[in-house]
């Protein structure tokens, strides 16, 4: 079974479609479990997907710890193998059996998808070459690249790091230590709406810092409530 762990704050907008879309593309969606973690939402997110095969669990304390909904949803899931999905990321087809091959090697210890943003203008095309580029270098994807790794691997290498910002990446350098991350395509596809509403190259420009205090060793934590404020005040 496959575990799809999905953290929410105010994602009315996006996580039925999200979760209907990610049950249309599994090959056997008999052998999914969705899991939805919210952070206290104060619009319609649960109620959207109240009607759904879903879990849905309210942890309002965990408002800005994106990592311990992550952490939370891997406790309760049932599977051997944990997916975390953005709620405005989209799955390509047969995603859960893409997932399964990738764990033949013996080598592999997790991966994610190839990097691509739903209905790009020629700025977030650009963007995702540069994206492509950076994490073939480095093996670090994010979160919206839906990371996949084996429950009993999350357990050995003390889970997702308690870090409020870049979560998945600091979960990807954990998991270089201890085998290889494969890099799945067809990719999946993101929702670009952080460049649209908040102004493409001011964004780029956040992304970029974060970026390199990442690569440096500086903590980027105390830019956590700027990124998040967005869906703090929605």
């Amino acid at each position: 079974m496959i575990s799809i762990i999905i953290p929410t704050l105010n994602e009315t907008q996006y996580l039925r479609r999200t979760i209907l879309h990610t049950q249309k593309m599994a090959s056997d969606v008999s052998n999914l479990e969705i899991i939805v973690v919210d952070a206290g939402s104060t619009d319609d997110t649960l109620p959207s997907v109240e009607d759904l095969a879903v879990q849905c669990f309210e942890r309002p304390d965990f408002v800005l710890k994106k990592y311990a909904s992550l952490n939370y949803g891997a406790e309760k899931a049932k599977g051997e193998i944990i997916l975390f999905l953005d709620a405005d990321t989209f799955l390509p087809e047969d995603f859960d059996t893409m997932i399964m091959s990738a764990f033949k090697s013996s080598e592999t210890v997790g991966g994610a998808f190839e990097f691509a943003f739903e209905r790009p203008d020629w700025k977030l095309w650009i963007l995702s070459i540069g994206n492509r580029i950076r994490y073939r270098f480095g093996r670090v994807f994010y979160g919206d690249q839906a990371v996949f790794l084996k429950k009993e691997t999350l357990n050995e290498i003390g889970g997702v790091p308690n870090e409020p910002l870049m979560e998945t990446a600091f979960l990807c350098r954990r998991l270089s230590k201890v085998g290889k991350l494969a890099l799945l395509r067809p990719g999946i596809r993101t929702s670009p709406r952080r460049f649209q509403e908040h102004g493409f190259f001011k964004v780029l420009w956040f992304d970029f810092n974060m970026f390199i205090r990442f690569n440096l060793g500086i903590p980027v934590s105390p830019y956590a409530e700027k990124y998040w404020s967005k869906n703090l005040t929605d």
